[in-house]
C-alpha cells in the first residue's frame, strides 16, 4: 500500500473474504489492472457471482 492509505474497508485483509491487492500509489493504474493479483481478484469475484446466480431461484441447502 502507498505512503497515505489507510487499510480499512476492502482494503483490509480478513475484513472480508477476498481482499484489494495492495498497490502503488505513484505506479500507473493501468499497471494495477493488468497485475496477475488483480486478475486472479477478479476471476474469483465473478465464479462466486456466477454461482449466486446460477442458484437464483433455488432452496437453500443446508452444509
Amino acid at each position: 500500500m502507498g505512503a497515505g492509505a489507510l487499510e480499512e474497508g476492502l482494503l483490509q485483509k480478513s475484513v472480508v473474504g477476498m481482499y484489494m491487492p495492495g498497490f502503488d500509489l505513484d505506479a500507473s493504474i493501468d499497471n494495477y489492472f493488468e497485475s496477475p493479483e488483480w486478475n486472479d481478484l477478479i476471476c474469483k469475484w465473478e465464479a462466486q457471482v456466477r454461482a449466486v446466480v446460477d442458484r437464483k431461484g433455488l432452496p437453500p441447502q443446508l452444509y
